[in-house]
């Protein structure tokens, strides 16, 4: 009996010694075999690892909205940037070549012309030519000039309200250092340089008159009447821009003044110059012309009157 013992407890320690055959039983506590252990852990692993990518996720399409977004802003910024690149450049076509310019607008009432000349000015702000509007011109219309045109010459253009580019007024062209100057609302002196003078019928949008006088001509205010020195001659003479009439001032030494000014606390013109006699003797020589009683002795009108006269 002890023998028989004995040989079962041999053959049981030989078959738990033999190879491939350790397995272990399943946890007496939780029934979970090893093999199972490896399996849960992996499981967690993943868990872990799919809240990881979900945070990851969750910052990348934070980031991606915000790449969006600056992507839109500048978007919007390359389109506002090329419409102002195009409208500059559509500007910079008005400006192109040694020419006369062209000038167009579709918002054609005086504020919007006005506008759109100073944003065309100011596109040449740092070039030798340019845009200037000449103030207190009539409400329905824009008077300018453009200047540095063929780098030696200027040109005057009338905007009516109501059309969509200017006219240049044609013979209205002038020195580049020559200059403009209202006397009033519809007629316009252009000094040319060069001892030249020019009348523009703004409402007509044509030069009316031209003239010239060897010293700066001189408006008599309120009125169509210069006081100008003939180049010929040297005499000094009324001129009307609207009659076209011309009076000689009646002076001793008439030829011998060279120069003239206006006295206005005095209320007088003063003309001066110098006479030499037949031995070559030269003597100062001025001559004091009360302004009213000048405009009454040559008929100088107001220039109301004037035009009145001229159309009846």
């Amino acid at each position: 009996m002890r023998r028989k013992v004995a040989i079962l407890l041999i053959t049981m320690a030989s078959a738990l010694a033999l190879p491939g055959c350790t397995m272990l039983p399943p946890s007496a506590e939780t029934g979970v075999g090893p093999n199972e252990y490896e399996e849960i852990r992996n499981t967690e692993a993943a868990v872990k690892e799919n809240e990881d990518l979900k945070k990851e996720l969750s910052s990348l399409t934070a980031e991606t909205e915000k790449l969006k977004k600056d992507y839109a802003d500048l978007s919007e910024n390359n389109e506002d940037l090329t419409s102002r690149l195009k409208e500059a450049e559509t500007k910079l076509e008005i400006f192109q070549g040694e020419g006369v310019p062209k000038f167009s607008s579709e918002n054609t009432d005086r504020s919007s012309i006005v506008e759109y000349l100073n944003n065309s000015r100011g596109v040449l702000e740092k070039s030798i030519r340019g845009i200037e509007i000449v103030e207190n011109s009539a409400d329905n219309r824009v008077v300018f000039y453009t200047t540095g045109y063929g780098d030696s010459f200027n040109q005057l253009y009338i905007w009516n309200t109501g059309s969509s580019e200017p006219v240049a007024v044609d013979g209205a062209s002038f020195d580049k250092d020559g200059s403009i100057e209202l006397i009033d609302k519809n007629y316009i002196l252009i000094v040319s340089g060069k001892d030249e003078y020019k009348i523009v019928d703004a409402e007509n949008m044509k030069v009316s008159k031209a003239f010239s006088s060897k010293t700066r001509a001189y408006l008599i205010p309120d009125t169509s009447t210069f006081i100008i020195q003939k180049t010929d001659t040297g005499i000094f003479t009324l001129y009307d821009f609207i009659s076209l009439n011309e009076q000689e001032i009646e002076l001793d030494y008439r030829n011998k003044y060279t120069d003239f000014k206006e006295d206005k606390a005095a209320n007088q013109y003063v003309f001066t110059g110098t006479h030499y006699d037949e031995y070559g003797t030269a003597y100062s020589v001025q001559a004091v012309v009360d302004i009213q009683k000048l405009k009454e002795k040559y008929g100088v009108v107001t220039l109301e009157q004037a035009i009145e006269n001229g159309n009846s």
